[in-house]
């Protein structure tokens, strides 16, 4: 009797997970938005980020004996992502570059946004900003009840009126927004590693590691008895 054996087709070999990809996607993050778009379907007025107009002041500023006019049409024309605005928008933006720039030394990460943040307390956000910042120094995780609790606090120490403060936690997500604050959540053994002892200890494997061959080197669980 003969068996007739099913041979599987031969498949390529999957590639490698490729790290840098996240590191993209993390650059991509820190980079400013913009409303640039292709000239061919911009047709319309666009609300420009703080960005955006800090490149159109820059241009400005290179080339101060160019009419508002050839300004605006300079950027409907770009290539590379137009900008679309009218000279009369153009002409009250610059009357208000030195509040559109105070809002940039105020907040760097405003340069995403389109309209200013609304701060009622800018004593009590900066206080809490520090404070984050004191936090992040000692690796400390700050989640959304602790902020909401220590805005309450510094509203209390700052004699702050009832009717300024904020109650609830609508306004955490655009405060964290605003300055990019996010909340990473550890638990377990992940909650007490130190990240910097994490990566000396990676950086001292590699170089053991380098002293041998690949076929050399074995990968055992933490019971040391299966590789």
């Amino acid at each position: 009797m003969s068996i007739n054996l099913l041979k599987r087709k031969p498949r390529d070999k999957p590639a490698a997970y490729s790290r840098p990809a996240k590191q993209q996607r993390k650059n991509a993050e820190d980079t400013p938005r913009t409303s640039a778009r292709s000239p061919e379907c911009s047709t319309s007025r666009q609300n420009l980020t703080l960005s955006d107009w800090m490149t159109v002041y820059s241009f400005v500023d290179t080339h101060f004996d160019m009419p508002q006019v050839e300004v605006v049409r300079h950027f409907k024309s770009l290539k590379s992502g137009a900008l679309i605005f009218n000279q009369s928008t153009l002409s009250r933006k610059i009357r208000e570059r030195s509040k559109m720039e105070a809002r940039l030394n105020d907040n760097p990460s405003a340069l995403s946004s389109k309209r200013p943040r609304v701060v009622t307390r800018p004593d009590v956000e900066r206080a809490l900003i520090l404070w984050i910042r004191h936090m992040e120094s000692k690796r400390e995780t700050v989640t959304g009840p602790m902020l909401r609790e220590k805005r309450k606090k510094f509203e209390d120490e700052f004699d702050v009126p009832e009717k300024e403060r904020l109650p609830g936690e609508a306004w955490v997500q655009s405060f964290c927004k605003a300055y990019k604050i996010r909340e990473y959540r550890r638990h377990g053994e992940a909650g007490s590693v130190d990240p910097e002892a994490v990566a000396a200890e990676r950086e001292r494997c590699r170089r053991i590691l380098a002293k041998f061959a690949p076929r050399d080197r074995w990968n055992f669980d933490e019971t040391s008895f299966f590789p």
